[in-house]
């Protein structure tokens, strides 16, 4: 196969796979139908496309005929067609002036490949000549481009510290790329004068040079999104924006999606904290509280208890608060977008959703709550990426994050091992990398050990990362306490507990389901208060909701609570009310006189 310019694979590939609807196979090929013969009979024959160099490579072994491929792709509209140019823009800035040769061009230089003008530099026989500079605006050499995307730098020169320029260098805002093209798209996108680093390596010092010569620069990295491009900007601790997706840089997103696209992108900056800060500029605040008194914000905190405890009813509990802005059984919160990565359980998370809603009386659109249909491997950084750039996308439309949610951990580590210290790092600093991107609170839901039900199971790491920690056990079959373990800056808040009160939902084909709500309780093991179970908790709501000037007939609460809460034998559905009944009338929580019922004043809270 002859070797000559094709299109890049980030501009191309993705027509071309989609419109003859290829299939992924092992070594990054994608097979299928020729474009030209049709054949596709055995895979050691049929049409293939591979990336090569950042570049598209198309082949058939059955007809072996390129030029007749790139017809038929070109014809398609899915290959650039390579025809003659004698018209170039150059930027004001640029120092060469363009130096065309007037003989015929047999390919479409690199920067119409790339869909972007000639700024800041000139086109020599069909190469696109780049000038390089150091920070004291001194040309220190040049960088070539082939029409094919080859890329060579002139004799001698010493690239630590070398850059480009699109635009020109003035104090305000500067952007930071690796790359020619992708600073180009940068500037024609936003109009923002932007300086190239040549590659990922070079950019911390590009930035520390520039810096230093011109302190009045804003400087932003327009980064690439890949291992390198991340490496590098948190190596220079300077505010950076990536691209959305794996592997995309900025002329990419110009290509691909416009210019709209690249300035919503690069409005998504992440500024890293500093590593030092003096003593008297510390700040003596009272502490950020996502849940009053419990759990503050930009912190990561856990939830562990047994299987069957409870603990995602009261993790879910706390988010759906969040995302409304209700408050937590009497503690405010700070509103905002929650995002529930759910391992487990999603055959119940509607269900246990509509319950809390239709308890609060709360619509599906008030609230800013996402959950994952699936696991998210936070221990792998490549399905990491991916969760940011969802989460990108959805806090443009939602706004930032308060909560992010991982239930399970032990879902969340793949076929990693939780009790390996190794493994656990990797998670506990993907969970920190969103805490810190977004200023939100994590909160892991974990299992407790086999033998011990006092701490969460696993490496020990787990633990000492954690700002907050509390646990979730049953009581019985009626109610959980929730019982703070860890408190990292603040007093230890009291335990707390939890009627598990049943509710009854209509499905979307109208039937009728069961699920729970928690609703709190101060009867706490071992405490004073008179112990209320779930059934006599409800009946005492159903009391409150149906009571005129505070008395309700006896009768038309029976009857109620069987058409609301029965399961359809009325004899015993009679018999369970008069049960509880006359336990709320024992503990004088409830009073009854000549058949009409009242609350007692001081009784404790059905709540």
């Amino acid at each position: 196969m002859n070797d000559f310019p094709k299109p890049h694979w980030g501009q191309f590939s993705r027509a071309i796979i989609e419109r003859l609807q290829l299939v992924e196979r092992p070594k990054g090929e994608w097979h299928g139908a020729c474009p030209n013969c049709g054949y596709n009979d055995k895979p050691s024959t049929r049409f293939w496309i591979s990336e090569h160099n950042g570049l598209v490579r198309v082949h058939c072994r059955q007809c072996n005929d390129f030029k007749a491929i790139q017809q038929a792709l070109q014809d398609d509209g899915l290959w650039p067609k390579f025809e003659p140019t004698n018209v170039v823009r150059i930027d004001d800035f640029s120092q060469p002036e363009p130096e065309l040769n007037g003989a015929a061009v047999k390919f479409e230089p690199y920067h119409k490949t790339k869909q972007i003008d000639l700024i800041g530099a000139k086109l020599d026989n069909n190469v696109v000549v780049v000038p390089l500079f150091n920070a004291q605006k001194e040309r220190v050499g040049e960088q070539r481009i082939t029409p094919d995307g080859r890329k060579k730098f002139s004799a001698g020169l010493d690239k630590e510290g070398a850059f480009g320029v699109c635009g020109k260098i003035a104090p305000g805002l500067c952007y930071v790329a690796e790359g020619w093209a992708t600073s180009v798209a940068v500037h024609m996108a936003t109009g923002v004068n932007t300086v190239f680093a040549l590659d990922a390596g070079n950019l911390p010092k590009v930035c520390d040079a520039l810096q230093q010569v011109f302190p009045k620069l804003e400087l932003v990295i327009a980064a690439d999104n890949d291992e390198a491009g991340i490496k590098a900007v948190k190596a220079s601790g300077r505010p950076y924006a990536t691209p959305r997706y794996k592997g995309d840089d900025w002329n990419d997103v110009w290509v691909r999606d416009g210019k709209d696209a690249v300035c919503q992108g690069l409005n998504r900056v992440v500024r890293p904290k500093a590593l030092f800060t003096h003593l008297d500029e510390l700040r003596i605040s009272k502490p950020d509280w996502l849940i009053d008194g419990l759990i503050e914000r930009e912190t990561l905190a856990m939830c562990f208890g047994a299987a069957g405890s409870g603990k995602t009813f009261a993790v879910l509990d706390m988010a759906l608060s969040i995302a409304t802005g209700k408050d937590y059984h009497g503690h405010n919160v700070k509103q905002g977008t929650v995002f529930y990565i759910a391992g487990e359980g999603h055959s119940g998370f509607a269900r246990r959703s509509g319950a809390w809603k239709q308890t609060y009386g709360v619509e599906a659109g008030e609230a800013a709550f996402y959950k994952s249909n699936k696991a998210v491997i936070m221990s792998e950084q490549e399905s990491v990426e991916v969760l940011k750039a969802e989460m990108a996308e959805l806090v443009e439309k939602a706004g930032r994050p308060r909560l992010v949610v991982i239930d399970t951990l032990a879902r969340s580590l793949g076929g990693a091992d939780e009790n390996a210290g190794k493994d656990i790092n990797l998670f506990i600093v993907a969970c920190d990398e969103i805490k810190e991107e977004y200023g939100c609170t994590v909160l892991i839901v974990h299992h407790t050990g086999h033998q011990n039900k006092e701490r969460g199971r696993g490496a020990s790491q787990i633990n000492a990362a954690l700002d907050h920690e509390f646990r979730i056990e049953a009581w019985d079959e009626t109610k959980i306490i929730l019982t703070f373990t860890k408190q990292k800056e603040d007093a230890m808040p009291e335990p707390k507990a939890f009627l598990m009160v049943p509710v009854e939902i209509i499905t979307d084909d109208m039937d009728s389901i069961s699920s729970i709500v928690l609703e709190y309780t101060p009867d706490l093991p071992g405490g004073s208060g008179e112990r209320i179970t779930a059934a006599q908790s409800a009946i005492i709501k159903l009391f409150r909701e149906l009571c005129e000037h505070g008395e309700l007939e006896r009768d038309r609460l029976r009857d109620q609570y069987i058409d609301r809460m029965g399961t359809g034998n009325r004899d015993s559905d009679r018999s369970k009310f008069n049960k509880h009944m006359g336990a709320l009338l024992e503990k004088a929580i409830l009073q009854q006189k000549e058949g009409v019922i009242s609350e007692k004043e001081g009784s404790p809270d059905g709540e």
